[in-house]
C-alpha cells in the first residue's frame, strides 16, 4: 500500500467521521481516531511527532465524548429534568447502544428522559416535553462543539502527515 494511497483513504473515513458527528447513523469522533491510529500502525508513527500527534488527538476524542454526554444532560437539567431523569437517560442510552447501536443511544436516552419526567411530574406531558426540548438543545450544543473537535483532530492528523513527509 502507499503512503498516498493510505493518506487518501485515511482522509476519507475521516470525513465520514465528520459526517458522523451531524447524522447519528454514522460513527463520529470515534471513527477519526480509529483512522488516525490505523494511519500510525500502518505507516509508523514517525517518533515524536505521531506520538505527540495521536496524543492529542485521543484526548480530544475523550473531551469530545465528555462533551457529548455532559452538554445533552445539561440541557435535560435546564428544562427541568431531574437528575432520575438524567440517569435514566444515561442507563437507557447506553442500553441502546447495545440493542440497536445506529439509533438506539439516542432513542434509548429520549424515551428514558421522558418516561421518567411523565411520571415524576404527574403524568404532565407539557413538563417532559420541556424536559426533552432542554435535551435536545444540549445535543445541538454538544454537535457544534463535537463538530469543532472533529475539524481540529483531522487538520492534527494533517500536520502530522505533513511534518512526516517533509
Amino acid at each position: 500500500m502507499t503512503e498516498s494511497f493510505l493518506i487518501i483513504v485515511t482522509l476519507l473515513i475521516m470525513l465520514i467521521g465528520v459526517v458522523g458527528v451531524v447524522v447519528p447513523l454514522l460513527p463520529d469522533i470515534w471513527l477519526i481516531w480509529l483512522a488516525a491510529l490505523g494511519y500510525g500502525l500502518l505507516a509508523g508513527f514517525d517518533g515524536w511527532v505521531g506520538g505527540i500527534a495521536m496524543t492529542l488527538i485521543t484526548l480530544l476524542t475523550i473531551i469530545g465524548l465528555i462533551a457529548d454526554i455532559a452538554m445533552s444532560h445539561a440541557g435535560a437539567a435546564s428544562g427541568g429534568a431531574s437528575w432520575q431523569g438524567i440517569l435514566a437517560s444515561f442507563v437507557l442510552g447506553t442500553v441502546g447502544l447495545f440493542i440497536f447501536p445506529p439509533i438506539g443511544p439516542l432513542v434509548g436516552a429520549l424515551v428514558g428522559l421522558f418516561l421518567v419526567e411523565y411520571f415524576r411530574q404527574e403524568k404532565d406531558v407539557q413538563k417532559a416535553w420541556r424536559a426533552i426540548k432542554g435535551y435536545a438543545a444540549g445535543c445541538g450544543l454538544s454537535m457544534i462543539v463535537r463538530l469543532g473537535i472533529a475539524i481540529l483532530m483531522i487538520l492534527i492528523w494533517g500536520a502530522w502527515v505533513w511534518i512526516k513527509n517533509l
